[in-house]
């Protein structure tokens, strides 16, 4: 379907006010209901941009208090990565201090997942028992999966594994070997075959 220029759609909405399609910048998160980890990380980095936080590799921390996260780093339990909450003063993220700074990145992004797909969800807690490896569920994927596509995003992510070794694209990105090797076949299973 074409795109209408902006005064034919501007004359057809005064005729018919019904037909008027209403387009603004990204001001927020929008809710989750409309929202996938795809789309939800690309309004997150548009977010980034708009509050000219770092973006490579990406400022997770800043982003988080650019929306108003407080985020405390502090010694969890073993297998405690971290946790994403609603106190009083509002959303909170904890960060388990005892971890390398790479997976704290990851733990925030995953958490800031949490924040843009699911803190809606009546109630939300992403508290310590659902940070145990061993207790994965929709919601975990899906905020990992977000983690994934906002510290890596995919045409800069693509750009980098053509260039070099996985270690220098774990460098470039501020994230672990492993979650590198992750996204990287991800990004591969995308590719069209030839």
């Amino acid at each position: 379907m074409p795109v209408l220029p902006q005064h034919v759609r501007h004359e057809r909405a005064q005729r018919d006010p019904g037909m008027a399609v209403l387009r603004k910048k990204i001001k927020g998160p929008r809710p989750p209901a409309e929202y996938d980890p795809n789309r939800a990380a690309a309004d997150a980095l548009a977010l980034a941009q708009s509050y000219t936080v770092v973006q490579e590799p990406l400022a997770v921390f800043e982003l988080a208090a650019a929306l108003g996260i407080t985020v405390n780093k502090r010694p969890l339990p073993e297998g405690t990565s971290g946790y994403f909450r609603k106190t009083e003063r509002g959303w909170e993220i904890g960060v388990n201090s005892l971890h390398h700074p790479h997976r704290q990145r990851f733990t925030v992004a995953h958490e800031l997942g949490h924040y843009f797909l699911h803190r809606d969800s009546e109630p939300f807690e992403d508290g310590l028992l659902f940070r145990r490896e061993n207790q994965i569920n929709r919601k975990e994927r899906e905020a990992n999966e977000f983690a994934a596509l906002l510290l890596m995003p995919a045409i800069e992510f693509r750009q980098a594994i053509g260039d070099g070794d996985i270690e220098n694209v774990a460098a470039r990105f501020g994230v672990s070997r492993q979650a590198a090797e992750f996204r990287r076949n991800a990004v591969l299973d995308q590719l069209p075959i030839d």
